[in-house]
């Protein structure tokens, strides 16, 4: 024989409104980016947007620079602005970094610039040169730096969209 619950007096009293808890527990998220909270701007100079306040997109931009591996030279976050050493790296080049321990022989002076700017609810950001006597280059002007400029933006997208991981 099973054993019957007690029976509870009620603290309702007749007349009284009943109060339904029509509160939501929020799923958890199945992927770890911020998915369409981030897009691309495919405009010259292309621009990164999160849809998120400055102070979440600063630290969130911070994640994936981590992420991706990007030496962070510097920032000036009162500024927005985060400046790093990056260089698009081949097949090859991917290859021997993971076999190499001591990567001293890395640059220590920030070849780019991401410069976060809030406009409204969205956090836009971009890349300026990194020497102030350089004229802006829009990413399209030399070859090389098109494509640094790009693949910098299109692959923090990448980890910011699908694979950003909380520290």
């Amino acid at each position: 024989m099973l054993e019957r619950p007690p029976v509870l007096p009620s603290s309702k009293q007749p007349g009284e409104q009943r109060v339904i808890d029509t509160s939501i527990i929020p799923k958890k998220r199945e992927q770890s980016g911020l998915g369409a909270d981030v897009y691309m701007v495919e405009a010259r100079p292309m621009q990164l947007v999160i849809k998120k306040t400055f102070d979440y997109s600063w630290h969130a931009l911070g994640l994936a620079l981590k992420q991706n591996q990007i030496k962070i030279i510097d920032h000036e976050q009162d500024k927005g602005l985060y400046y790093v050493s990056y260089r698009e790296k081949n097949l090859l080049e991917n290859a021997v970094s993971l076999f190499k321990k001591d990567q001293e022989n890395e640059s220590r002076e920030a070849n780019t610039v991401l410069k976060l700017k809030q406009e409204g609810e969205e956090t836009k950001i971009s890349i300026v040169p990194a020497n102030p006597n350089e004229p802006v280059s829009n990413g399209f002007d030399e070859e090389d730096s098109s494509s640094d400029s790009e693949g910098l933006l299109w692959g923090l997208y990448e980890t910011l969209r699908n694979n950003l991981k909380e520290e």
